[in-house]
């Protein structure tokens, strides 16, 4: 795919400014939808983000290369419900402290099309792997993203990541 590299950069680097970076954030009406949304202007392109979700739910990441090729990543998912999260004495917001934390330190190593599989943070685990489900005639990349606590899933994200064109 061309420009397949320069995209995953954008994707990277507009997360790590955006959602897991703090940058301006804000709510806004998609046809009567309420969603909140980020957007970056890079050097190398544009990254723009909208998502509805609190514990579940999911959005849509668009990226314009330097050379106007777009692309789109798509996720859902979430941690799991208040009182499993209780039952281990952890918080939804530990989770997704512990998410952009790692998001974070492992840059472009992850959401993207390789596996990513670091150590063990104590009791914490992140992980991201490819699902096998692919089409060589159709270059759409799938993934799934969790973290585990105790060696209990207690979050997941699954990914779509493909061209627009």
């Amino acid at each position: 795919i061309p420009n397949m590299r320069e995209a995953q950069r954008l994707l990277s680097g507009g997360l790590a400014i955006g959602y897991a970076g703090g940058s301006v954030r804000k709510g806004v009406d998609r046809g009567g939808f309420k969603v909140e949304t980020s957007h970056v202007e890079l050097e190398e392109g544009t990254y723009h983000d909208e998502w509805a979700a609190d514990r579940l739910g999911g959005g849509q990441e668009l990226v314009r290369t330097r050379d106007g090729e777009i692309f789109t990543r798509l996720y859902a998912g979430g941690t799991i419900s208040q009182e499993e999260l209780r039952r281990l004495r952890i918080s939804k917001k530990m989770v997704t402290d512990y998410l952009k934390g790692k998001l974070s330190e492992l840059k472009d190593a992850t959401r993207l099309d390789r596996y990513c599989l670091p150590k063990p943070d104590g009791y914490w685990q992140y992980r991201y792997e490819l699902t096998g489900i692919n089409f060589r005639e159709i270059p759409v990349k799938v993934g799934i993203e969790t973290i585990s606590f105790k060696g209990q899933l207690v979050f997941a994200h699954f990914f779509l990541l493909s061209p627009v064109e």
